[in-house]
């Protein structure tokens, strides 16, 4: 769309070329001293001149500026432009193409404008030039060599050909298609394949179709520079192969633990079902990946055992094969089973650096892993005095502790490490206890003194012996009055009835003696008596003593 601002003191018929559309804008009047503003429709794209053959339709276009729709009409000059005159088509809103069926050759060199209509002034496009040729059209190609069927086994390479002809000086070239019916149209388009000669894809089985379109190009014809011919189908088989079938292994060999010089068996199952007969070789290698492989001369069966003599980890996998001279493809095919392992193991040595620290009742030994340990992990030891003991598992990491042993008395002491393979070598050491010291008792005190409790209370007295470390660290303990209150093996007392009990600790060495009174509250004890009080004299003679006093009700 063109905005004009115009400005006149005359009344005038004023030509103006638009500069955006190159067209011819005429007849616009305005009255004196009037200035107007007029929004008038532009042409953005002009028809173009065409060259087309006789017979052929042609299309001449135009579009206009943004929100207009203008009425529009089409005109053709025959005299280069000198008259023009309206075609027989209507002229109506949004005519923006003209199209001219079947071009005759008197059709040639006309010209061909739209005009915009419905305003003051005709807006103009350019000219177009309709140029008709006679026609010559290229030479169809004579196809001279078709492709040939084929029957192959998969990856087989194989080459389909075409050949042909033309007699009109053209250019040839080759399309291959692939169809999978036995038809040479509709088929799909074959990329990079656009020589004479084609090598078909023959990995997967089955059956495909194949056919060559043959185009010749000729830049000199007035008609249509291109013709086509397109040659037959071929038949391309991919016949099923047939290989040797994959053993299939039914039972694994398993992982080994064994004694050394022990005598095993490696063994392996597999099965076919195409009439092949199946070999073995078994190969040792030097990890659980399967490196280092070596083959073992005469394991040639499903059966193996590997040698035992030496400790250590050995690995085994069998390759089985199968072979089938009766199929079209490979006759052989192989399967390894999984890798295992051989562990030759041996008991251990004995223990080293076995040493003792001894004391009266009790000795503990100490030793070192044995520096050969078979080639299996230690998972413990086992220890014996030789007397009453005679194997037991070891109390410690490394360590053992006897207890309870005479003093001054002569043991011999063992130990052996135990891993997978059993208990392995003794390592021994005699030794003495050493000889008691006797520690005599000298005193013995408890704790309370004195002791309150009501009938069914309880509590526990405590002693102690002098000295701490005397060797008989025994006593016992009596109620000098049962009936008031017991005391058992522990020192624990127990109130039974109103009244008051003595309480004696006796030592066994030396019968030494200490006392609590206890005095119990409740009901009265069934003596008619009543303890009133309690006293410490000092009597006559030596020794120290308690002393209590009572009274009838």
């Amino acid at each position: 769309m063109k905005r004009f601002r115009i400005k006149t003191l005359t009344i005038a018929v004023i030509f103006a070329l638009s500069l955006s559309t190159g067209g011819i804008i005429a007849g616009a009047q305005y009255n004196p001293e009037d200035e107007m503003i007029v929004d008038i429709p532009s042409f953005t794209n002009h028809p173009r001149s065409q060259t087309v053959t006789v017979g052929q339709d042609v299309v001449f276009s135009v579009t206009v500026s943004e929100n207009m729709n203008p009425s529009i009409k089409w005109q053709v000059s025959a005299d280069d432009g000198a008259t023009w005159s309206d075609t027989g088509g209507q002229t109506r809103q949004a005519n923006t193409t003209l199209r001219l069926n079947a071009v005759t050759s008197s059709m040639n060199g006309n010209q061909y404008r739209a005009v915009i209509t419905g305003f003051d002034i005709e807006i103009i496009s350019a000219a177009a030039v309709l140029s008709v040729n006679t026609t010559s059209n290229a030479h169809t190609p004579i196809i001279t060599e078709q492709p040939t069927d084929r029957s192959v086994l998969p990856n087989t390479s194989i080459t389909l050909s075409v050949a042909a002809n033309v007699t009109d000086q053209g250019t040839l070239s080759f399309q291959w298609f692939s169809n999978t019916v036995d038809r040479n149209s509709g088929g799909t388009l074959i990329r990079g394949a656009d020589s004479r000669t084609f090598n078909p894809p023959t990995s997967e089985v089955g059956t495909m179709f194949y056919y060559a379109v043959v185009t010749n190009t000729n830049n000199n014809a007035s008609g249509n520079i291109t013709a086509t011919a397109t040659s037959t189908t071929a038949k391309v088989v991919i016949n099923a192969l047939i290989n040797a079938q994959t053993p299939e292994i039914i039972n694994q060999p398993e992982n080994v633990t064994v004694t050394v010089g022990n005598d095993i068996t490696l063994y392996v199952n597999a099965r076919i079902r195409d009439n092949g007969t199946l070999t073995y070789q078994w190969f040792r290698y030097d990890t659980t990946a399967g490196t280092g492989s070596t083959p073992i001369r005469d394991a040639t069966g499903a059966v193996f055992s590997p040698d035992t003599d030496t400790v250590g980890v050995v690995f085994y996998s069998v390759v089985i094969t199968n072979t089938n001279s009766n199929v079209n493809g490979s006759e052989t095919a192989a399967v390894a089973s999984r890798v295992v392992s051989v562990e030759v193991i041996d008991t251990p040595d004995a223990p080293m650096n076995l040493n003792t620290i001894v004391s009266e009742n009790q000795v503990i030994l100490t030793w070192d892993t044995p520096e050969n340990i078979g080639g299996s992990e230690i998972i413990g030891y086992q220890v014996s005095d030789n007397i009453v003991t005679l194997w037991i598992e070891a109390n410690g990491e490394n360590m053992h502790t006897f207890e309870g042993l005479g003093d001054d008395r002569e043991y011999t002491f063992k130990v052996r490490a135990v891993n997978a393979a059993g208990h392995g070598e003794t390592a021994e050491i005699t030794v003495t206890t050493l000889e008691r010291e006797i520690i005599n008792v000298t005193g013995i005190s408890s704790d309370p003194k004195l002791v309150n409790l009501q009938v069914g209370e309880y509590m526990t007295l405590s002693f102690t012996i002098a000295p701490e470390n005397a060797s008989n660290q025994s006593v016992t303990w009596s109620s000098h009055d049962t009936s008031v209150a017991v005391v058992d093996a522990n020192g624990t007392v127990t109130g039974l009835a109103a009244g008051s009990a003595l309480i004696t600790v006796t030592t066994v060495d030396g019968r030494h003696t200490a006392s609590s009174l206890i005095t119990v509250e409740g009901s009265e004890s069934g003596n008619g008596l009543l303890w009133i009080g309690l006293g410490v004299l000092a009597p006559i003679g030596t020794g120290t003593g308690i002393y209590f006093w009572k009274k009838k009700r």
